[in-house]
């Protein structure tokens, strides 16, 4: 017959039934203590004092390290014994309040010791409802019974040094009152009357101990007790809470943070004290990298400064009208700072505004200028001539960088008379920014030219190049006289802003419109964000007989010569449409081997009229679907995806599609063939419901990033909102993702 009783559990499951309910038990205590502060001083700041006391007394005895029936009794009514005793402590020496802590009182009663913080801010609560009801002594009693229950925690030191301040504003009261007996209790030991110079005193020792005693023997994160005590030390100007890092820090770590800082904090720096500005002045590496992001005028210091820092290797400044840079002072840079490497001088002047400084014609004493040996000139609103092209000529064999931008239309007749054989970067931009940004604002009559010819043959080895703002050209009426086959071998990255449009008139030979060298199979980076789909073509493509391709509108033929790029990480074309077989041939090496990273596309033209729907447009079918159509180009490694100027609404009853309705549906569905997709871009135009679209984006599960033009408002508030709710993060960038590379670079 089979046994009625269940088997009995093992010690190990009965051990961990126990701990649970311990567990359970112990945070449906702690519960109720929360609880029970809470409601407590809610009654004190009612008034309620009474009411307040029995709540939080039972708070406070809830604590199982004391519980209530079973521990010690409560200490006599008279703490006098208890607050003159640790009043001496303080005044002794720093360690003497920790020993009192840790022992029993001075009429021998034992006080209890929990490091429970539920027990501390029960006590704390005790206390507050005390000081407020205007017992004073018994609240500062109860605030140095919290220091004996955990000398670690700052909640009873914040609660006696309030007392303690609150009783020296009013020490000027009778010795009747509340406050006048509270303060010759607690300076009963000094053998002199109570004044408020010698409350002061005591304060000033009790927050110095306090503060000391919490950073020795602390044993979790600083909380909001502890930043009221250091600034409370901080306001009572107690040396503790002043230190000096100075004083503390080797030198060599002191340097690792000064190198942190910007220029403009390091000036800051100079001002705290004479230690400071010794230390900060004396360190060369801090000044090596000299950025003035908002500079003033330097003044007659600006001589000194350079003598006693020639050492400075870099010189940014954002706003050289500020600054006051005359042609005398740049030439005190060019002259003392022998060991600089990169200039950065922007003018501050709107465009077409061109600051122009000669130079040479600050003849001084000490001679005629020599070769700078800098690496990197990046010059905005200056003029070409002077001082562009004369800081140009100094650095002419060492210049690997070099920025131009608004510094005026000949530039390639500038570079007619230059060589530069170890440029890699090179960036030139005319124009208004903004006007730039809106390429169909920009009339054309009013872009300078370009001819690149000169401009190539004198930076054989560029990599990286960057051009907008002109009408560019190779040769103007001239017959060819260099082969372009072979030029820019090393070029790998370039960018052709929205605000450049290309010369193409029958005096041209074919070969010659082409206005720039064929692109090698080094390239990464292609970004062409032109006016026009045409500059696309005249760049990229070609037939057999080397004739740039202008007409993108049909299918390639045989004869189009595409280039190959295998290592193409960054593809963009937002001018214009380029036909999903000219995409396939152009991006099918790198797709192929897990390049391509960024693609970035346009989807109807950039006509200056408004984006049409698929279904009135002659460039694409009208059953367009990225998904499907642009599926060649699902790279594995693709984390940015771009689309402009796009609607997938259709509207059967309307012969040219002409609504307002807007549909991104196919855009979503093509984010799912990238598996490592975490940045979009989405500009699709003006369309009605284009802002729960891009509230849809941002609860996808792989969009991390997000560029666009379109909210404002009420729309970007919300968005924002849940944006940040989703971890997305959400930009406003105009027009387009940033494009090129930054002006200064670390």
């Amino acid at each position: 017959m089979a046994s009625s009783e269940e088997p009995a559990p093992d010690g190990q499951s009965n051990a961990a039934n126990e701990t649970h309910d311990a567990k359970m038990a112990e945070e449906k205590r702690d519960a109720k203590i929360k609880t029970a502060i809470a409601k407590g001083q809610s009654l004190t700041e009612a008034g309620q004092f009474h009411k307040a006391l029995c709540i939080i007394v039972d708070a406070v005895n809830l604590c199982p390290c004391d519980p209530e029936g079973n521990g010690k009794g409560r200490h006599d009514k008279d703490k006098s014994c208890h607050i003159l005793q640790c009043m001496a402590a303080v005044k002794s020496d720093p360690d003497a309040l920790y020993q009192v802590t840790k022992g029993p009182c001075a009429c021998g009663y034992a006080w209890p010791s929990c490091m429970r913080p539920l027990h501390a801010l029960a006590l704390d609560a005790l206390a507050d409802c005390l000081d407020k009801a205007g017992q004073h002594t018994a609240a500062f009693a109860v605030a140095l019974a919290t220091i004996r229950l955990d000398p670690a925690s700052a909640v009873g030191y914040c609660r006696g040094g309030r007392i303690l301040r609150y009783l020296l504003r009013g020490c000027s009261q009778p010795s009747k009152s509340p406050i006048g007996r509270s303060v010759a209790l607690i300076l009963s030991g000094e053998g002199r009357p109570p004044s408020a110079v010698l409350l002061r005193r005591l304060l000033n020792s009790f927050v110095k101990v306090a503060v000391r005693n919490t950073n020795l023997l602390r044993r979790t994160p600083k909380d909001s007790y502890n930043v009221v005590l250091q600034r409370m030390a901080f306001h009572l100007e107690i040396e503790v809470a002043r230190r000096d890092p100075v004083k503390e820090f080797p030198l060599e770590v002191l340097s690792m943070i000064f190198a942190k800082l910007d220029t403009t904090d390091v000036v800051r720096c100079v001002r705290v004290n004479k230690q400071w500005k010794r230390l900060v002045l004396q360190d060369s590496a801090l000044w090596a990298d000299l950025r003035l992001p908002r500079p003033g005028n330097p003044g007659r210091l600006f001589p000194l400064f350079l003598k006693k820092h020639p050492g400075v290797k870099s010189l940014v400044i954002h706003d050289a009208s500020q600054f006051q840079l005359t042609e005398a002072r740049l030439y005190q840079i060019v002259r003392g700072l022998r060991q600089l490497r990169r200039l950065c001088l922007t003018a501050g002047k709107p465009y077409p505004t061109r600051e122009r400084l000669n130079l040479f014609s600050a003849v001084p004493p000490s001679g005629p200028l020599t070769k700078m040996g800098l690496e990197q000139l990046s010059c905005v609103s200056y003029d070409l001539d002077m001082p562009v092209m004369q800081l140009l000529v100094l650095s002419i064999d060492t210049l690997t960088v070099l920025d131009l931008v608004s510094t005026g239309p000949n530039v390639s007749r500038a570079f007619k008379s230059i060589q530069l054989p170890k440029l890699k970067k090179l960036r030139i931009i005319e124009g208004d920014p903004v006007v730039l940004s809106r390429a169909s604002a920009v009339a054309a009559a009013m872009v300078p030219w370009i001819e690149m010819e000169s401009i190539v043959k004198a930076t054989p080895n560029l990599e990286q190049f960057h051009l907008d703002g002109f009408m560019a050209s190779w040769r103007l009426n001239r017959p060819p006289t260099i082969d372009k086959n072979g030029l820019w071998p090393s070029l790998c990255k370039l960018v052709l802003g929205p605000g450049l449009r290309y010369a193409l008139s029958a005096a041209f030979t074919p070969w010659d419109s082409r206005f720039l060298p064929p692109l090698s199979s080094n390239m990464r980076s292609i970004e062409l964000l032109g006016a026009s789909p045409d500059i696309a073509h005249n760049v990229l493509f070609t037939t057999a007989s080397n004739t740039p391709i202008t007409n993108g509108w049909a299918p390639p033929h045989d004869d189009y010569i595409t280039p190959d790029f295998p290592n193409l990480e960054v593809f963009r074309c937002i001018s214009g449409v380029l036909h999903p077989r000219l995409l396939q041939r152009l991006l099918d090496p790198s797709v192929a081997v897990g390049k391509l990273q960024v693609l970035d596309l346009a989807v109807t033209t950039s006509s200056g009229f408004p984006p049409l729907t698929p279904s009135s447009n002659v460039n694409l079918r009208s059953d367009f679907i990225p998904a499907r159509d642009l599926r060649f180009a699902s790279s594995e490694n693709l984390h940015t995806l771009g689309l402009h100027d796009f609607n997938f609404f259709e509207d059967p009853t309307s012969r040219f599609g002409a609504t307002s309705e807007f549909n991104g549906e196919p855009f979503i569905e093509w984010l799912n063939l990238f598996p490592k997709l975490n940045t979009v871009a989405v500009y699709p135009g003006q369309w009605d419901g284009v802002a729960p679209f891009i509230m849809k984006l941002i609860l996808h599960p792989k969009v991390k990033v997000i560029h666009q033009d379109y909210l404002r408002g009420v729309h970007w508030d919300n968005a924002q909102k849940l944006a940040k709710q989703h971890g997305v993060v959400l930009h406003h960038t105009p027009y387009h993702m940033p494009v090129g590379w930054p002006l200064v670079e670390d």
